[in-house]
Formats: structure tokens, C-alpha cells, sequence
């Protein structure tokens, strides 16, 4: 069985994917719940700053991508053998055991906030052979983290405007150095994009789709 199918946008409703997802979860060992559940104990109390985003008391499917977007996503990128996949901001990294399954000679390495998180993702990719994949633990709105060179970036809406702001930033350096694709999920950040950074889209139309849109800049 592939927990992870190709299947056409419009051949199931976004609660669909989401309740196929919580299967999915479930059957890869994920202990999302019991650790969302301590977090909001010892995050709740907690004064972020402004840039910050932890995501902290929603419900898991509200702040995780559904596993047959992220099939859909990668299906229309086709990453190349030996390319890099950036995710920022990728919570429990289920994209890496799509990518892994999927596309084994293609390296992930997703960035999250939360080190319970990151964590947990960790021991459960540890149970499969995806050697390519990692996930890291780091906080995208400081200035010291900048993403590094790949082909292929993948954004939810993680945090403040500015700190998104200075995520685009960094990447719009990385693509006056080679070619990238940029992955937008989020009305945030879809948004943020046609207001101030024409670069992503002044050449190349982007793909629209609900719930994400993919831009070549180059």
C-alpha cells in the first residue's frame, strides 16, 4: 500500500485529505497529539516575540500540509536526481517521508521552530530508510539563519510578515545565483509575494492552485 497517493486535485474534498492524513500519522507512528498537548502547557504561559510563531493550540491538521497535497506539489515539481528540497517551516516534516518514498535520490531538509517537534519528526523518519532527509531545528527570523543554496523551497505561512519578509529576501539572493523554485502555501504569503516582491513572478507566470502557488523567478 502507498500511503502516499498520486490523486487528482478535484477527486477529493481538503477534509478528506485531512482525515487521510490522520491515518497516515497514525500509521507511520507519529505521537503528534501527546506532544501538541504538552506544548501548549509549556508555550501557552510563554510572552514570543513579535517574529515568532510557534503555532502552539491549533489542531495538528490546521498547521500541517495534508499528505496528498504534498504528493500533488512534488508531482508537479518533478525534483531532479541529486537536487535539494528546503522546507521552511516544517512542523512534524511530512514532507520528507513523501519525498523519501517517492523520490529517494532527491535530499530534504526541513527547518522548525519547535525542537519537540523536530524531535519527534527525527525518531519517526529514524524508523525508515530515507537517508537524504533530516530535519533541524531553527528559528527563520533571526538574522542569522540563512536558507541554504537549493533548488527547490517549500514556505507555509510561519510566522509575522517580517520575518517571511526577510525569508524572501535571503531567497531572492540565492536566485541571482542559480535558478530556484519557490513553493508559496498560505494566503499570507501568497499575498505578502504580489504585494512586494515582483522578482518571484515578473518573468514567469506563476502556477496557481488553492491552496499553494509555485514560482520560477528565473
Amino acid at each position: 500500500m502507498d500511503p502516499f497517493p498520486q490523486l487528482p486535485e478535484a477527486s477529493h474534498s481538503y477534509t478528506e485529505a485531512q482525515a487521510h492524513s490522520v491515518l497516515v500519522d497514525e500509521y507511520l507512528g507519529f505521537r503528534t497529539e501527546e506532544i501538541e498537548t504538552k506544548l501548549q502547557q509549556e508555550w501557552g504561559p510563554k510572552t514570543l516575540a513579535s517574529d515568532v510563531q510557534a503555532w502552539v493550540g491549533l489542531p495538528v491538521q490546521a498547521m500541517q500540509t495534508p499528505y496528498t497535497e504534498i504528493r500533488q506539489i512534488l508531482d508537479l515539481l518533478l525534483p531532479v536526481k541529486e537536487s535539494t528540497i528546503v522546507d521552511l517551516g516544517c512542523a512534524y516534516g511530512r514532507m520528507a517521508h513523501v519525498v523519501g518514498r517517492h523520490f529517494p535520490d532527491v535530499n530534504f531538509i526541513g527547518y522548525e521552530l519547535v525542537p519537540e517537534r523536530v524531535s519527534e519528526g527525527n525518531r519517526v523518519l529514524s524508523k525508515f530508510h530515507h537517508p537524504r532527509c533530516v530535519l533541524e531545528t531553527a528559528d527563520l527570523s533571526e538574522a542569522h539563519f540563512v536558507p541554504p543554496v537549493a533548488e527547490y523551497y517549500f514556505i507555509f505561512d510561519f510566522g509575522s510578515r517580517s520575518a517571511i519578509e526577510k525569508i524572501l529576501e535571503d531567497l531572492k539572493k540565492i536566485a541571482l545565483q542559480k535558478s530556484i523554485t519557490v513553493v508559496a502555501r498560505g494566503r499570507g504569503i501568497r499575498h505578502w509575494i504580489y504585494q512586494g516582491h515582483p522578482w518571484l513572478f515578473a518573468i514567469h507566470e506563476p502556477r496557481v492552485f488553492d491552496h499553494f502557488s509555485i514560482f520560477r523567478p528565473s
